[in-house]
Order: C-alpha cells, then sequence, then structure tokens
C-alpha cells in the first residue's frame, strides 16, 4: 500500500466512521474528538491537535464542512476544500481518522460521543456551546486556549 493510499483510508466515510469508533470502544480505547475548519495550517493548528491527542487513545478530527465555513467567513472562504482540508489533517501522525461533518457538529458528537471533545479558542460561539452537550454521556469539553497565532494575525503580516 502506498503512503497516499495510507492517508486517505484516515478519511472515513459515515459507514467506516461507525466501525472505527466500533472497534475503539472494543478495546476500551478513549475517543477525542476534535471540530474545527483547519483550512490553513500554521503553528497553533499543531499545537492544538497535539493538545488533543494528549487527552485519549484516539484522535477523530471533524472537519466544518464547506457550506458552513463559507456562512461563517463569507465568499471565497474556505480557501481549501472540505476534501483538501480532510486530507491535510489526514497527514498529522497523531490523527487516528478524520470525518467531513456534512451534518455539522452535533450530529458527529452523536456518533462519535467521545469521551472528550476539544476545539479552539477561537471556534464560533454556537460550536463551543454545541461542544457542551458531551455531558449527556459524561464527556468532558475543553476548549484550547494556548494559542499564539491565529490566521488573522498571519494574513495582517502579509497585507
Amino acid at each position: 500500500m502506498e503512503k497516499n493510499e495510507i492517508l486517505t483510508k484516515k478519511v472515513l466515510t459515515a459507514v467506516e466512521l461507525e466501525r472505527i469508533l466500533a472497534y475503539w470502544n472494543f478495546k476500551g480505547n478513549s475517543v477525542v474528538a476534535l471540530y474545527g475548519t483547519f483550512d490553513i495550517f500554521h503553528p497553533s493548528v499543531f499545537d492544538l491537535i497535539n493538545f488533543a491527542a494528549e487527552q485519549g487513545n484516539e484522535l477523530i478530527v471533524g472537519i466544518k464542512p464547506d457550506e458552513e465555513v463559507k456562512k461563517e467567513r463569507g465568499e471565497g472562504k474556505p480557501a481549501f476544500s472540505q476534501e483538501q482540508r480532510a486530507a491535510m489533517v489526514a497527514h498529522h501522525q497523531l490523527v487516528s481518522a478524520v470525518y467531513i461533518c456534512e451534518q455539522g457538529l452535533q450530529d458527529f458528537l452523536q456518533k462519535v460521543k467521545p469521551a472528550v471533545v476539544v476545539c479552539s479558542s477561537n471556534a464560533s460561539e454556537s460550536d463551543r456551546k454545541s461542544i457542551e452537550t458531551v455531558g449527556a454521556w459524561n464527556g468532558k469539553a475543553m476548549i484550547f486556549t494556548s494559542s499564539t497565532t491565529s490566521i488573522n494575525d498571519i494574513i495582517s503580516k502579509y497585507k
């Protein structure tokens, strides 16, 4: 199997997600969910992924769909398609799986039922409120606040 093939196997369909979650649960692995746009990789994105990975055994990253990003940030956003963003995230070795959240954050969390869910302090207010729903199955919600750089900081440096 080629390296590229291995990485694309990390980007899961709904059926594949269900199967890998069943396997992880059978093995007793603690699942961590991380949700976001992941449009442009910069140092704080790597810090966020590393932080999330430290919270459990398996890290599944939910990618915000293009239409949702467009609604939040306007036309021309995201810079990369949801498939491209999923592939970029899949390249991080600490990421166990990636899922494009076509049905939104709530659906993703209901499917995964993570022990821990992490989002960035730069996440939208609605996303930050949504992650609190993990309390329904005794999950823990965490906001990563150690970001040193935001995408807006980077863009302003290039203007």
